[in-house]
């Protein structure tokens, strides 16, 4: 009977996942919620992206794409991006001399392929981000945002 009960609670708890503190919002995969129980920053060969682990496998973005793969841990199948009716991000990152990286941003999106879909609005702040490199982060956006201003400012000739 306690091997029993054992079984059960064992069960239960793989069954139920435990959030990940580092990001906040909702995700849908397929049309049932879902929660992600990682936020795992990473380096390419394109720069940082992040990968997303849920009990339904993983989304990756990385290069202005989402990907994700039922089959593969990491999300990723080269030339299998999904399909985005709405992908904003606005986001930062970078990695360490250690190896490490980190990523902070939120995304946004409604994307699918065929019966496979995924919409989400996240808030991500992963790879335990350093007071300096939040300072960087926080600079670096408001640099581009003074160039955004900058630039939409001109005047039209008459």
């Amino acid at each position: 009977m306690r091997l029993a009960a054992a079984l059960l609670l064992a069960l239960a708890a793989c069954k139920s996942a435990t959030p990940s503190n580092e990001v906040t919002g909702t995700l849908t995969l397929e049309g049932a919620t879902v929660t992600v129980t990682k936020c795992r920053p990473e380096r390419g060969a394109d720069g940082v992206y992040v990968v997303l682990e849920t009990p339904k496998s993983a989304l990756r973005f990385e290069g202005k794409k989402l990907w994700w793969n039922r089959d593969d841990p990491e999300g990723f199948a080269p030339g299998a991006a999904l399909e985005c009716k709405r992908l904003d991000r606005s986001w930062g990152g970078g990695s360490r001399l250690d190896g490490t990286s980190y990523w902070r941003g939120t995304l946004s999106f409604e994307c699918s392929d065929g019966p496979k879909t995924a919409t989400g609005d996240l808030t991500l702040d992963c790879g335990n981000i350093t007071p300096e490199e939040r300072a960087s982060l926080d600079a670096q956006r408001t640099k581009l945002r003074d160039e955004q201003k900058a630039a939409g400012s001109g005047s039209a000739a008459p």
